[in-house]
């Protein structure tokens, strides 16, 4: 779907979707319309959100996904005593790049994320070092991973909904992570120490009709993750007749909602709500066009114009409650960025100045204001004002003021020096 939005759009419809998590972002990634925003910008532990970054770095420094990794028993360390989710690797098992990866993402198997981590960064501390430069070079400030799986450890990892935004929208530009986080079971082949096919099931139970409490048929990927310091959370995308979505849910409780007896993870339900709620009520609706006047700026240096329309420069549609009309959408400049004064000439099409488009006190999007008509520069008048400006500066009224002193004190001493003459003139008239 093609937007013609502005930059860094935000509708942030907080007041009309709800959720438990203590973290929630939801985007539109086909124009990065923020739709909820519920302390996005809060540090808390990434938990095995980790493992995108994980995957991510794998796919992009490893050319050849079917190369061999054998497990060494100091790459699973104490993972088990830890009681990590794990995809059941056994220490001298050999897998494939492309299979350990399925192993991290889909059972999300901390003994494939050392296995990996140790394999690409030459260990996993030096692999750690390449997480954390890596979601830097994206733009990620508020980001530390001390490990490949995303258990708590010291405490010391974090991250925020908005730098998993970043991390996860570059994440699904690569075909080959898409396609292993949408795939719902993996069946990996047997091995010397396994005879028989292991079925590895998406811990992402969104994506998977079985679980008709959390089933949502739009959802495509990503993450889950469940830590102590992170409670529940799920990182995932949805797309459904052109609109695609990303959803961020960070320390969701977990508890009996329905009353049935049985407890349910509020990052899965709420995913399946606050996706269905989107589907259900948010629309792209056109806003605004480039012949409709925003604000009227005076002009200097012309016979016939006083005034220039600022339209915008290009159409506007932005995603907005169903229902929504253009006239409840405020089209309004942005002060510290329009002028109240513009100098002729002016051709069509100048950029003069940016405007906010609101729904209610939000901001939905924003859009540059441009001139609607060409506005030609009389000479006669761009001299005088030329003039005008510079007998204005501050400068030049200093010098003058200056310049007028000094012509005083010139015209008294020519006055006092006529005078003594004058008075010699005398007293020799006088002696005479």
């Amino acid at each position: 779907m093609a937007f013609g939005m502005g930059v860094g759009a935000s509708a942030s419809f907080n007041s009309l979707i709800e959720t438990e998590a203590d973290v929630a972002l939801l985007v539109n990634t086909d124009s990065d319309t923020v739709i909820l925003d519920k302390n996005a910008d809060k540090q808390i532990a990434p938990a095995s959100i980790t493992k995108i970054v994980t995957c991510i770095i794998v796919l992009e420094e490893c050319e050849d996904l079917s190369a061999e990794v054998t497990c060494r028993r100091e790459v699973l360390g104490d993972l088990y005593l830890q009681n990590a989710s794990v995809a059941g690797i056994q220490v001298g098992e050999t897998l494939t790049i492309e299979e350990l990866l399925y192993c991290l993402m889909i059972p999300s198997g901390a003994d494939a994320a050392n296995m990996l981590a140790d394999y690409v960064g030459g260990s996993i501390d030096e692999f750690v070092v390449m997480m954390n430069d890596y979601v830097k070079a994206l733009g990620c400030e508020n980001t530390h991973f001390i490990n490949p799986h995303g258990l708590d450890g010291d405490g010391s990892a974090h991250t925020t909904a908005n730098d998993l935004y970043i991390i996860a929208k570059h994440a699904i530009q690569n075909a080959k992570f898409r396609e292993i986080v949408s795939t719902l079971r993996y069946d990996l082949q047997p091995t010397e120490q396994y005879s028989q096919v292991r079925y590895l099931n998406n811990t992402n139970k969104v994506m998977n009709k079985a679980y008709k409490d959390y089933y949502c048929e739009y959802v495509t990927g990503v993450k889950t993750g469940t830590s102590d310091l992170a409670g529940h959370c799920l990182l995932s995308t949805a797309s459904k007749d052109g609109y695609n979505y990303m959803l961020i849910l960070m320390n969701a409780p977990q508890y009996d909602i329905d009353g049935d007896g049985v407890e349910e993870n509020v990052a899965l339900t709420d995913t399946k709500k606050i996706y269905e709620w989107a589907y259900d009520n948010i629309v792209l609706t056109k806003v605004t066009s480039t012949t409709d006047v925003v604000t009227v700026i005076d002009v200097e240096y012309n016979w016939k114009t006083d005034h220039l329309r600022l339209v915008p420069a290009k159409e506007i549609s932005t995603l907005v409650p169903i229902g929504t009309e253009a006239g409840s959408l405020e089209v309004r400049p942005v002060e510290s960025e329009t002028p109240k004064t513009v100098k002729a000439p002016v051709k069509k099409g100048d950029v003069l100045g940016k405007a906010e488009i609101l729904y209610g006190e939000d901001v939905v999007a924003t859009v540059d204001l441009v001139a609607a008509e060409d506005v030609s520069r009389s000479f006669v008048l761009w001299v005088w004002g030329t003039v005008k400006s510079i007998f204005s500066h501050f400068i030049v009224k200093i010098i003058f003021a200056v310049i007028a002193v000094l012509v005083i004190i010139y015209i008294l001493l020519i006055i006092r020096k006529n005078r003594i003459k004058a008075k010699r003139r005398k007293i020799k008239m006088v002696k005479g």
